[in-house]
């Protein structure tokens, strides 16, 4: 009898320790929970308080943009010439990691990599939707007439400026100095390392686990906005050919086909899953572009990309610094909105792409992580902006009522059916939205579990794959709840509202990149 009594709790003892450990996560505490909390409770407030919801955020929104849309302007454009001071400094010729360190990636690879991470779905959903919103209703600061040539070229110089040099320097700077400092000695994963210059070696724990939990919270949000934006266009394209879908049955069903594919190639890590699928996601990327530009009108083409890259530097000041534009609802819709979704984005974000520099000097670091993405994306913007804005300028009405009746996803339909290649390029568009979410996914969440764990692996390549799927459910789970009961805005607000302390942690960060950039010996002895 007592053998049995010590057997039955021998056994209850080995349960409720395999029931703990199965609870027990690896996380930091008050970097991961405060964020999943949030993020429930704003889930189950967009359903039971749609309306209210969203007119409380949206206030806290309109705040932010109308009283720091300055300074997100003006940061931005401060850190895009540091880039290129960076670029063509000494500083260049530092290898991240030190002289001995060895690159993990080809060029190729490490290229496909960053754009995937960082465009997400944005060009294929903005390309033409953005530029036709600047033609059809052009800025009151600028005195154009709707549908005119001159808003036509505007619209194609301000659609670069959101997408060109500026955004792309927001995203290099804080990566840049993580990738310098992570690499400078053994550090621990967080966003706190990029302050070292300023602050020392040491950081209060009370402010590193403060900025990671607003970083995360921020990112989680963007991704789920991205994910919104790329179920919405998924949507429009497969109701464009099967029209009797419910709605709210297909976003669930495209929801969980991203997901099952992100899982999949979650669990195989950076130089496998990501690599490959960044690969052939860029080759896609090619092929539509290259089918457009065959399939349309070359002329018009080319021209509209000359025209976008002068507008872009005749405009670039003044847009950057608000010259003409301050306190103008444009400006605060397109300029300030950007620059805030871009900064939320940028700290977390700026980890994944720091931890894969390693052994690339800071010249080649820029090259791949600033200037080559952006002339991309300037390129695929005139190909894609101009052909739209051409059509637009042919049948105006006819785009205007669809703008404003079917969303801006519906656009790039449109445009393909009037090039007379419908078929072809929606279901290449299709299949490259779906690509390019579940690559940015498999990119970010990377970041979001590798900052959210409490023991790390000695390997930086390598983070929590169990981690990777639960924020990369939750993220699919937020945007699919948000599109159904309140709108994509709740969730797009809520990532723009993120930038606000980033705007001050990019402000600090950019400060320690100057510093590198004039002692560069006093803080990177090693490399």
């Amino acid at each position: 009898m007592l053998l049995l009594k010590n057997f039955k709790f021998r056994y209850l003892t080995h349960s409720m320790a395999k029931n703990t450990a199965f609870f027990r996560f690896n996380v930091r505490p008050w970097v991961f929970w405060p964020p999943f909390i949030l993020l429930i409770l704003a889930v189950f407030s967009s359903i039971f308080f749609p309306d209210s919801f969203i007119d409380f955020i949206r206030d806290i929104q309109q705040s932010i943009l109308t009283n720091f849309s300055i300074g997100f302007s003006w940061l931005s454009f401060a850190m895009t010439l540091l880039t290129i001071a960076v670029f063509f400094s000494p500083l260049g010729n530092y290898r991240i990691g030190g002289e001995s360190a060895l690159p993990r990636l080809n060029r190729i690879s490490w290229f496909a990599i960053v754009l995937c991470t960082t465009i997400a779905v944005g060009i294929l959903f903005w390309g033409s939707a953005e530029p036709l919103s600047h033609f059809l209703f052009p800025p009151e600061f600028k005195g154009f007439e709707s549908n005119s040539e001159q808003a036509k070229s505007f619209a194609l110089g301000a659609l670069y400026f959101h997408w060109g040099f500026t955004p792309y320097a927001i995203y290099a700077v804080p990566a840049l100095v993580f990738a310098l400092m992570y690499y400078s000695g053994k550090s621990r994963f967080s966003l706190g390392i990029m302050l070292r210059p300023m602050i020392g070696n040491t950081p209060h724990r009370f402010w590193e686990t403060g900025l990671d939990m607003f970083s995360l919270f921020a990112l989680v949000t963007g991704m789920a906005a991205a994910l919104g934006a790329g179920i919405l266009s998924l949507s429009g394209g497969f109701l464009a050919f099967f029209p009797d879908i419910n709605p709210t049955f297909l976003t669930g069903l495209i929801t969980l086909g991203i997901l099952v594919t992100f899982i999949i190639s979650a669990s195989t890590g950076i130089e496998k899953g990501i690599k490959n699928l960044s690969l052939f996601n860029l080759g896609f990327f090619f092929l539509i572009a290259f089918l457009f530009v065959i399939l349309g009108e070359k002329g018009k083409i080319l021209d509209s990309i000359l025209t976008g890259f002068n507008q872009y530097f005749s405009n670039f000041t003044d847009l950057s610094l608000q010259l003409s534009g301050a306190g103008n609802s444009w400006t605060y819709d397109w300029s300030t909105f950007n620059f805030a979704m871009w900064m939320a984005w940028a700290p977390m974000t700026a980890l994944f792409l720091g931890k894969i520099a390693v052994g690339r000097t800071v010249r080649e670091f820029l090259l791949v992580n600033w200037f080559l993405p952006a002339l991309f994306c300037l390129v695929w913007m005139g190909i894609f902006g101009g052909t739209t804005l051409d059509f637009a300028s042919v049948n105006p009405d006819s785009y205007k009522d669809l703008f404003l009746n079917s969303g801006p996803e519906s656009i790039i339909y449109k445009v393909f059916d009037d090039m007379g290649y419908f078929k072809v390029f929606a279901q290449l568009f299709i299949l490259g939205i779906f690509l390019s979410y579940v690559t940015a996914a498999d990119s970010s969440t990377d970041a979001l579990a590798s900052i959210s764990m409490k023991k790390q692996d000695g390997d930086p390549f390598r983070s929590d794959t169990n981690l990777k799927v639960i924020w990369g459910v939750l993220i699919g789970f937020l945007s699919w709840i948000m599109i159904t009961y309140s709108g994509i805005d709740g969730v797009r607000i809520l990532s723009v509202i993120g930038g606000l302390p980033a705007l001050f942690f990019l402000l600090l960060v950019s400060v320690c990149l100057l510093l590198l950039l004039i002692s560069p010996k006093k803080y990177l002895k090693n490399q």
